[in-house]
């Protein structure tokens, strides 16, 4: 018996992965121009990560020589909102308030790879497969779409069939040959004439479809930047001290009577992390890296830094409407 598409898919749900979907290491033409536009146009900011080993990005099988197969896995992590937000707070994105996504796809994709290993002891799991957590230089959501998970909207996001967009990706680079998923094989629906998440964005991130301004995103612009935020920028950010949903909640796709479906992994909820809401007070009183890490250790709190959380406690403090 072979290790087929069949097998890694019973597998990954086995492993606790909402999504798998199989494809071939050569990389979409259109994703690859458009993410050299994109850097070309210096829409990355100062992401200088995201314009480092654009080769590689483009081309598997220089981080995995010899790779035949790409298996996108893909977890939802959807949880409602409270109907009554804690006062002088700042909100945190959904897929953050749970333990750091990084962390939970590690330990599930080594057991994947332990489960592999067991049922085929003649795969060397440890040189025949590599997987990255978005911190590799992979084009993600491009594969992810490549492998028939979704498709990529106006708003940048993987919109799938399951979740809508609610979905976190890693992938595993394997030089075992497997059968292809098709692209379109769910129907996971289209845009449209849809502009929501074009509309409603507060600091007009999304300057085009599928195209996005990260010096103006306020996911990048909490998490990312590392400066100052621009005056003009920082009302319109509110009271979101990491990340952002707007262009999700806004999206039809993800209507909570459609594909937002409450995830099923504790991991991501609040009590697992730092909770829906981070007290302003308590952030702006952060002194030392203890207690910043007594705070945000094991979550993606950390991506930003004490100075980084404190400027955003702060500018949350600045939009809170001021009482006559």
């Amino acid at each position: 018996m072979s290790l087929t598409t069949e097998l890694i898919k019973s597998y990954s749900k086995e492993c606790g992965f909402d999504l798998c979907g199989i494809t071939t290491p050569e990389a979409p033409e259109r994703d690859v121009s458009r993410y050299q536009k994109w850097l070309a146009k210096g829409l990355h900011a100062d992401m200088q990560y995201m314009a480092d080993k654009v080769d590689r990005r483009c081309d598997p099988s220089l981080n995995l020589p010899e790779v035949k197969s790409i298996i996108m896995l893909g977890l939802n992590y959807y949880q409602p909102n409270s109907n009554q937000p804690e006062p002088d707070s700042g909100q945190v994105a959904r897929y953050a308030r749970g333990r750091d996504y990084h962390k939970i796809f590690e330990t599930k994709i080594r057991a994947l790879l332990r489960l592999i290993n067991d049922k085929f002891p003649e795969l060397d799991t440890r040189k025949e497969f590599k997987y990255f957590v978005d911190y590799g230089p992979f084009l993600e959501r491009a594969y992810a779409e490549k492998a028939g998970l979704g498709y990529i909207g106006k708003n940048s996001m993987l919109i799938t069939e399951e979740y809508g967009s609610w979905v976190m990706l890693a992938e595993v680079l394997t030089t075992v040959e497997l059968k292809p998923d098709k692209p379109n094989q769910n129907r996971h629906g289209h845009c449209g004439n849809c502009q929501r998440c074009i509309i409603h964005c507060p600091t007009g991130a999304i300057i085009a479809p599928g195209v996005v301004d990260a010096s103006k995103c306020i996911s990048y612009l909490t998490i990312e930047k590392r400066s100052e935020i621009e005056p003009t920028l920082r009302a319109k950010i509110g009271n979101r001290i990491f990340g952002c949903d707007i262009c999700q909640e806004v999206c039809p796709h993800n209507h909570p009577l459609q594909r937002s479906t409450p995830t099923t992994n504790k991991e991501f909820l609040p009590e697992s992390g730092v909770g829906e809401f981070v007290n302003l007070k308590q952030a702006l009183a952060l002194e030392s890296q203890e207690q910043f890490l007594d705070l945000t250790a094991g979550t993606a709190l950390t991506r930003p830094k004490l100075e980084g959380l404190k400027r955003n406690a702060q500018t949350c403090v600045n939009n809170i409407p001021k009482s006559d």
